[in-house]
Parts: structure tokens; sequence; C-alpha cells
């Protein structure tokens, strides 16, 4: 499965704007790096299936990729998307 020829869902782009958020000041880290069980407890989902799914999908877009094994950051086609500067569209 992939994005929806509609365009991203919504938890497509709440993953998204979660992952852009910057860390704290004084973290020895310049990105977020969040693993999907984290995501669906910040986004207030129950489910970290369905945020995994949605983590795969972005990941295929190039919108966010795996930094470490189970955890994902934002990439600059996610910001960009994010920005209005890029559309995204099903594969």
């Amino acid at each position: 499965m992939g994005i929806e020829p509609e365009g991203p869902t919504d938890a497509h782009k709440y993953v998204l704007g979660l992952l852009k958020l910057s860390p704290p000041e004084g973290s020895r880290s310049d990105r977020l790096r969040l693993s999907p069980e984290c995501i669906t407890r910040s986004l207030g989902y129950k489910n970290s299936d369905y945020l995994v799914r949605i983590c795969r999908e972005l990941q295929n877009q190039d919108l966010i990729e795996r930094e470490d094994p189970g955890y994902y950051e934002i990439t600059w086609r996610g910001r960009a998307y994010l920005e209005g500067e890029i559309e995204i569209t099903a594969e």
C-alpha cells in the first residue's frame, strides 16, 4: 500500500509535522528522531501498527528516513512538502 491518489492523509501530515519539530535547546542533536511507538503516543493514536504503515508510506516517498533501526526523521523533501514547495502524488 502507499499514499492514496487523493494525497497524504491527516495522519501522514501529523507525522511529518511532529518530526519537523526541533529538539530542545541544548540537545546534543540538531534533528528529532522518533520511534513509531513514540509517534503513536505523541499524536494520540492507539494503534502503532497503523503508524508504522504511515511511516513506511512516507519513507517510500522520501519524506522521512530511518536514521537508526526503528527511528525516523524528516528529510528535506518532507520539510519542502510541509512548506508547500512540492506536491506528493500516489505511487
